[in-house]
């Protein structure tokens, strides 16, 4: 499968990111490239300025946080659609 970057295609970029198995699957899945994991986290970083987290190990931890639940909301979706054969 090809992982690619939603991001980079929104902007009309190709956005390959890495290839992972099975490899002689042609489908593609999204992901998202180092770029615009670091331009992400640079937003949560001034979106936690501007809303008073003074603290910033609570704005690291909430980014975490954020970044944990997506990730698990993506391999269940992933698994789900593995049993549906999709």
């Amino acid at each position: 499968m090809t992982v690619i970057c939603s991001w980079c295609r929104q902007e009309g970029r190709a956005g390959v990111v890495r290839g992972k198995a099975p490899f002689e699957d042609r489908r593609e899945t999204h992901g998202i490239c180092t770029a615009h994991r670091s331009q992400l986290r640079a937003s949560w970083d001034g979106l936690a300025r501007s809303t008073q987290l003074s603290d910033t190990s609570a704005a690291k931890e909430m980014s975490g946080y954020v970044v944990r639940s997506a990730s698990g909301l993506w391999s269940s979706l992933r698994n789900l659609s593995r049993k549906a054969g999709l």
